[in-house]
């Protein structure tokens, strides 16, 4: 939903190479988990295994957090959608039956300033977050569980924008959609835009 792919890695690394003293690559492919807790997680395992694992968490989400919220801040505290995305958010969220949650390998504090930075009330949507489990699975299970309450779904689908994303919603058995141009798959789109064919990919035309 945000257009944050340029500052999110960038920061992360400087995060942890201000907290830990360990310079990493903006490349999260071979890393099992590809959350910001997994990432972390898997980082302190390699460098400083019998470390405390819990402060060094702790520390490097709040100076990344620091980081985010002061990058935000100096842009006036807005950052770029992803064209189209709010508006096809509003879209879904007055589609009868439709059901809308934020399922992100972000962290929750991060991704609050995000949600808000691109005009969106991150309350009026259930989120599950990096906060809340390490693997995508996982936090995609509790982003479905927080919407749906008790209620089943028919049909579900995902919006991601890497490979891993398409990974986690095929093993969820999710359809999947990707935006952008880091994933191959049908149906791809570059942004939110072209809502009718979107809607219709996902059985809600009309």
């Amino acid at each position: 939903l945000a257009d944050s792919e340029a500052f999110d890695g960038e920061l992360y690394v400087e995060a942890v190479r201000s907290v830990l003293g360990i310079d990493i690559e903006a490349d999260w492919n071979g890393y099992r988990h590809r959350t910001d807790s997994g990432i972390l997680n898997e980082i302190i395992d390699r460098s400083t295994p019998n470390a405390d694992r819990s402060s060094l968490h702790s520390a490097v989400r709040r100076h990344f957090t620091v980081l985010v919220s002061d990058y935000v801040a100096a842009r006036g505290g807005v950052i770029p959608e992803i064209p189209g995305a709010m508006q096809f958010v509003s879209r879904l969220m007055k589609h009868p039956g439709v059901h809308v949650a934020v399922a992100t390998g972000g962290w929750k504090e991060t991704a609050l300033i995000k949600l808000r930075a691109i005009g969106l009330d991150p309350l009026r949507l259930p989120l599950a977050s990096s906060s809340d489990a390490m693997s995508k699975v996982d936090i995609m299970r509790i982003a479905e569980r927080r919407t749906l309450q008790n209620e089943k779904a028919k049909r579900k689908t995902y919006f991601g924008d890497s490979r891993y994303d398409k990974e986690v919603s095929l093993e969820l058995g999710y359809d999947f959609i990707a935006i952008g141009k880091n994933v191959n798959n049908l149906p791809r789109y570059s942004n939110f835009l072209d809502m009718g064919s979107i809607l219709d990919d996902m059985g809600l035309a009309g």
